[in-house]
Order: C-alpha cells, then sequence, then structure tokens
C-alpha cells in the first residue's frame, strides 16, 4: 500500500497552517528585532545640553 502526498487533506491543510504560521512567527520576530535595532540609535541622537542651555540662577537667596 503507497501513500501518496496528497492522500490525506486534513494533513495537507494542516501542514499549510504550520508552514504560514511559521513563516508569520519568523517575520513578525524580524519586524520586531528591526524595531528595536532601529529605535536604538534614534533615541541616542536626542542633542545633549551645554553650559549655554543652562540657564543662569540668581544665587543663594
Amino acid at each position: 500500500m503507497s501513500s501518496s502526498p496528497l492522500s490525506d487533506p486534513l494533513e495537507m491543510v494542516l501542514s499549510w497552517i504550520w508552514a504560514l504560521g511559521t513563516a508569520a512567527g519568523l517575520a513578525t520576530t524580524g519586524l520586531l528585532a528591526h524595531t528595536e535595532h532601529s529605535s536604538a540609535p534614534a533615541s541616542s541622537a536626542q542633542p545633549t545640553l551645554s553650559a549655554e542651555d543652562v540657564p543662569p540662577t540668581d544665587g543663594p537667596g
């Protein structure tokens, strides 16, 4: 008794669901990693304060 790859439609559907779920999971992981990686340099690109940016104080009083 030989079995062809298309003999069980349920097995074919489940394998497609598994393949699509795996692809979607990998795509989501890649997107999250890319978003995390691209947002890190943006937060460090904010200007830092210099001595000219600090308002002068009136002194103790």
